[in-house]
């Protein structure tokens, strides 16, 4: 209600609202204050102006008339005006706060599932597109931790393909690029949402980036892969494709960590060739290649350490006792490890879903052969081998 000298006028239209309405607004104070107007569910009130004591004193008498006249077109007296005016909005306020504790108990204990059990978040992706949605999440869980120099591994397969298939890549690098690495590289960089240090959200909502690409080298197949953030310049990212063990890649590497990432935007080594610094042997034609890159990449400043750039997403598909084996790292957690019992089904439209995959158990390192093996000879899903199991499904039939 304007403040004004006729303030009765002014709040007389208020009577032919709810009841109810003006009520809860009466039950704030004993005046209409902004407070009022914003506990009115419908907003019948309008925030008043800053008004001298004389105003406000006017208004406290019209209101106790208003109070007075609702007491009598509904034969009640005036404390029972108030009594229950105060009573709703006790009411109202105490759903309010028992849907919040709801709410936080949730929240809570949807964390705690999470940290108790990895695989509540982490299964074995049926499709690329899972893989490249799951791995978006690791890398924005990742920068919203500060970290933002990252590597990327993920399960390079074709389009018309699942993750289960043993691609072939006659054509080596470039076909791979060209059939796997890029487009999955440019899925997952449309879904990953980076966020600064102060927000702890994944904005999921906003635009998708435009993507640049900016090819190093056709013949290794690798390029700079470019996401511009619709929100601004401190949500792009960068991502470098099939980098090697070549001092162009380590410099170039140093390069975009320094003018690009500057220790706030997220740049991605996706699938390097190198599987530690022992990968860089002596090379008389590279003198200080292998301390160049110690420090470009295993030794940089990453966020609150200096162990260089971080495994946040990688997707491992081997064989283990003759059983397809998946292993998944995804950021925060620890390695989940997989085996298939049986084989995805693919459905006439080309989707592939999973079936039967068992998990082993976790590893707090990179899984090996042999690991997989003493899980899978301890798990009785696996009494029967593969080829034993083929030839029971065999007979059933």
């Amino acid at each position: 209600v304007e403040a004004n000298p006729d303030a009765r006028k002014a709040m007389r239209p208020l009577a032919s609202r709810s009841l109810a309405c003006v009520l809860i607004c009466l039950a704030s104070t004993n005046s209409f204050v902004p407070r009022s107007a914003r506990s009115c569910p419908r907003r019948c009130l309008v925030r008043p102006r800053a008004a001298e004591s004389d105003e406000s004193s006017k208004l406290l008498e019209a209101a106790a008339r208003l109070r007075a006249e609702i007491a009598e077109a509904e034969g009640k007296s005036i404390e029972q005006v108030e009594a229950e005016a105060a009573g709703e909005k006790a009411r109202a306020k105490a759903r309010a706060d028992e849907m919040a504790a709801e709410r936080a108990v949730q929240a809570a204990r949807r964390e705690a599932d999470i940290k108790a059990s990895p695989r509540l978040v982490l299964s074995v992706p049926a499709t690329l597109q899972a893989m490249t949605t799951q791995a978006a999440r690791a890398v924005e869980r990742a920068h919203a931790d500060g970290i933002c120099l990252q590597t990327v591994r993920l399960g390079l397969a074709r389009a018309d393909e699942g993750l289960e298939e043993d691609s072939q890549w006659p054509g080596g690098a470039e076909q791979m690029y060209r059939e796997a690495a890029r487009p999955l590289t440019e899925e997952m960089l449309r879904k990953v949402r980076p966020l600064s240090k102060e927000r702890r959200g994944v904005d999921i909502e906003a635009l998708p980036p435009t993507i640049t690409v900016q090819d190093i080298w056709d013949f290794d197949g690798s390029a700079l892969m470019t996401a511009e953030a619709k929100a601004g310049p401190e949500g792009d990212v960068q991502a470098m494709i099939f980098p090697n063990t070549d001092a162009r890649y380590v410099n170039d590497i140093g390069t975009v960590t320094e003018v690009f990432s500057k220790g706030k935007r997220v740049f991605l080594l996706v699938n390097p060739f190198w599987r530690g610094l022992d990968s860089w042997g002596l090379n008389i034609l590279q003198p200080g290649a292998k301390r160049m890159a110690e420090k470009n990449i295993f030794t940089v400043g990453n966020g609150r350490s200096n162990d260089g750039f971080v495994t946040t997403y990688s997707l491992m598909r081997f064989s283990a006792r003759g059983e397809s084996c998946v292993a998944i790292k995804a950021y925060p957690y620890d390695w989940q490890l997989f085996a298939r019992l049986g084989s995805p089904i693919q459905s006439k439209d080309g989707q592939w879903f999973e079936s039967d995959a068992i998990h082993l158990g976790s590893s707090k390192e990179e899984p090996t052969s042999q690991q997989m093996t003493d899980l899978i000879n301890k798990n009785d899903a696996f009494k029967v081998s593969a080829m034993g199991r083929a030839v029971r499904d065999t007979w059933q039939k």
